[in-house]
């Protein structure tokens, strides 16, 4: 059986937008797996991966790190259970790849980054801190002055993929596919960290998220 390293919290709260395209993705093709908790202080645990960042997903003879790199191995192994319609599902889904974690990504770090703390717990929360603050140049708070500002900033940038869910109900189209599951990562992430209002309920990727969050039984 394939199985996930997947980053964990307090409580086994697993929260990488990353690991959960991957394991959304799993879900959907109704592929086999099970899951290994990996926290900021288990890199032990990755070792044989001579990296230090999940996820990573193990199977018989070898395995796979990097979400975009898993999703094309899921895609070649298993030619019954597609991930990629096509070139041109591959294709754009690797934008919204690019695009959530360059464009979105920091600025909804920027909305929660006050609140991670919360789900960590001992070294793992002495670590995230450390190097977040390194990585900011100043206090994990920093960002909490501006965070009405970043959710106004988001909520516009996301204006295209409010457009499509309105005319066909998901990214994919009438069903939801791969694209669904990359632009999902980031609001799993949000709400299972933090207790902002990320989207106003009458949002049509509200109503998209919790339709993901049910077709799967998230």
């Amino acid at each position: 059986m394939l199985k996930l390293y997947d980053l964990s919290g307090k409580n086994d709260l697993r929260f990488s937008p990353p690991c959960w395209i991957v394991k959304i993705c799993l879900i959907h093709k109704q592929i086999n797996f099970e899951t290994e908790p990996v926290r900021f202080s288990e890199k032990n645990k990755i070792e044989f991966s001579n990296q230090q960042l999940v996820p990573i997903l193990k199977y018989k003879n070898g395995f796979v790190c990097d979400s975009w790199n898993i999703l094309n191995w899921l895609n070649n192994r298993y030619d019954n259970k597609n991930i990629f319609c096509n070139l041109s599902s591959k294709n754009f889904s690797y934008f919204l790849y690019l695009w959530t974690s360059r464009q979105l990504l920091p600025i909804l770090f920027k909305i929660i980054a006050h609140e991670i703390p919360n789900i960590l717990e001992g070294e793992d929360l002495e670590y995230f801190i450390r190097t977040r603050e390194e990585r900011i140049n100043g206090p994990i708070t920093k960002f909490q002055s501006t965070i009405s500002n970043s959710i106004k900033e988001f909520r516009n940038l996301i204006s295209p993929i409010r457009k499509i869910i309105e005319i066909n109900g998901f990214i994919s189209g009438k069903e939801p596919g791969v694209e669904d599951y990359i632009f999902f990562g980031n609001f799993k992430w949000v709400y299972s960290c933090s207790s902002c209002d990320l989207l106003d309920v009458n949002d049509p990727i509200f109503t998209w998220y919790k339709k993901i969050l049910k077709l799967t039984k998230l």
